[in-house]
């Protein structure tokens, strides 16, 4: 997608970002040529909402805090050493009214945790199979899949899971089950439509656009602010 297609459609788009943050900066590529900065850029200039799934410390999944991510977020649309500037008058360094700022009151941050469909997604079951297993799911107001037809414990659980997967039924699945709780679905749906970027792009990324597909709302990735093989 080239930079004059986000121009026609105005600046005020919604966005959903993954990922992006200090410890899966420069993956894949190498810190010199990280696409975060680009990422962080292209957010920063648009003025809708923006909803930023992280990996946080709340899941211990990563190193990385809400704040620290927030931090690298400001460090590099405005890095410390062009924040202030030297008053001759005063002696002192006053702030850069020409540096770049975060309006972060449009974001909404979700420490989401990771792995949520990995298990089923690295074993190269079919994204249409994991989207039919979500919908059933949801219409029986469970979070996760060893909860549907009343859990692991009951005597056709492994029956019904087998028909409800169809073919590509393995009795892994079983125990390794699919987890939506990370994640509220109206909140999705007020992102309808969104721009979709971040990554990484077969991992966490691929596990929004699942979801999202799974109940019918829309996004628009733009790849060149994907990162991950």
């Amino acid at each position: 997608m080239k930079a004059k297609e986000f121009i026609t459609e105005g600046l005020s788009h919604p966005i959903i970002c993954v990922d992006v943050q200090p410890e899966y900066s420069g993956m894949n590529d190498g810190d010199e040529n990280s696409v975060f900065p680009e990422i962080i850029d292209f957010v920063n200039k648009q003025t809708g909402p923006v909803l930023m799934f992280v990996n946080a410390e709340d899941q211990g999944l990563s190193g990385d805090t809400v704040q620290s991510i927030k931090q690298y977020w400001d460090d590099t649309v405005c890095p410390e050493d062009e924040r202030y500037t030297y008053n001759d008058e005063t002696e002192e360094h006053d702030e850069n009214p020409d540096c770049p700022k975060i309006n972060w009151q449009r974001f909404t941050i979700v420490d989401k945790g990771y792995g949520y469909f990995r298990a089923w997604m690295d074993q190269n079951v079919n994204p249409a199979t994991i989207i039919r297993v979500i919908r059933s799911m949801y219409q029986s107001k469970v979070t996760d899949s060893r909860e549907l037809f009343g859990g692991e414990n009951e005597e056709d659980y492994a029956e019904n899971i087998q028909k409800l997967v169809g073919p590509e039924f393995d009795y892994w699945m079983l125990s390794d089950g699919i987890s939506v709780n990370w994640t509220s679905i109206a909140q999705l749906r007020r992102f309808n439509g969104a721009y979709l970027v971040g990554g990484g792009r077969n991992e966490c990324l691929q596990e929004v656009e699942l979801l999202m597909s799974a109940f019918n709302v829309k996004y628009k990735r733009i790849d060149r602010l994907v990162y991950g093989s």
